[in-house]
């Protein structure tokens, strides 16, 4: 007679990458739900997760692989091509540093916000921790500062440039070759990852290049999958210690 074993057995979610990091990412996904097809970088869920920590989290965001230091523009093409609810929000993150991980709290970022009917207003943010002796997984311990606003008028599902300058002491957000926003840029330095997020709305971003003077130093038209995406392994794990044999039966 076969012995009966009573096995317990628990479900562990194991957040390591099933696909691994190549050389053609240069993005890592830190939340929304993003694609690539037709040369095109997509954002397709438009809510978002009800994280409460950093400001980049509360967005669909992602962020390059590798920090930029000497960089003098940055060049995005992108559509806000559907409103989920209001208010619609995308934001251009830079100068992102964390401290510990992927815990990205410090940022700058020009951030525009509309309604039902067009995207009208652009911000320039500054994001960081409230209480830094607090640990990083502390909900509610993010401050964002408005530092200057304008008016602006975006349609849907309209692409549109915008490029973030630095010119002397400032920095200037142009939309196809306008100037909408130009603020003094306290930062001591603009050093650190550079991302695109949006909230609300769904996006395509056809294509994002870096600048230092007239030299691209970093360019993504998305003519392959270069965003990297760590996914949760489920993993079903005995209870008890003792070692299972094969011919378990009941």
């Amino acid at each position: 007679m076969k012995k009966k074993y009573l096995v317990f057995s628990i479900i562990l979610f194991v957040a390591i990458p099933l696909f691994s990091q190549e050389k053609h990412h240069k993005w890592q996904r830190l939340s929304g739900r993003w694609e690539v097809k037709d040369s095109i970088a997509f954002e397709t869920r438009g809510v978002v997760a009800g994280w409460n920590y950093y400001e980049l989290i509360k967005f669909n965001t992602i962020l390059t692989l590798k920090d930029f230091n000497n960089y003098t523009s940055i060049d995005y093409t992108v559509n806000a091509a559907k409103r989920v609810k209001s208010p619609t929000e995308i934001m251009f993150p830079f100068a992102v540093t964390s401290e510990s991980g992927s815990w990205f709290y410090h940022m700058y970022a020009f951030k525009i916000t509309g309604d039902f009917w067009n995207m009208d207003k652009v911000s320039f943010i500054h994001s960081d921790q409230i209480d830094k002796t607090k640990p990083f997984a502390t909900k509610n311990n993010a401050f964002v500062n408005t530092l200057a606003s304008a008016k602006c008028k975006i349609k849907y599902n309209k692409t549109y440039n915008y490029r973030v300058a630095f010119e002397q002491d400032d920095v200037v957000l142009y939309i196809d070759g306008k100037k909408v926003l130009s603020a003094p840029f306290p930062g001591k330095t603009r050093n650190g990852r550079i991302g695109i997020s949006s909230r609300l709305v769904l996006i395509s971003v056809d294509k994002i290049e870096i600048k230092n003077g007239d030299k691209t130093v970093f360019e993504d038209d998305f003519n392959e999958d270069s965003i990297f995406v760590r996914v949760l392994k489920a993993s079903v794990v005995p209870t008890n210690n003792e070692n299972i044999p094969p011919d378990i039966q009941e």
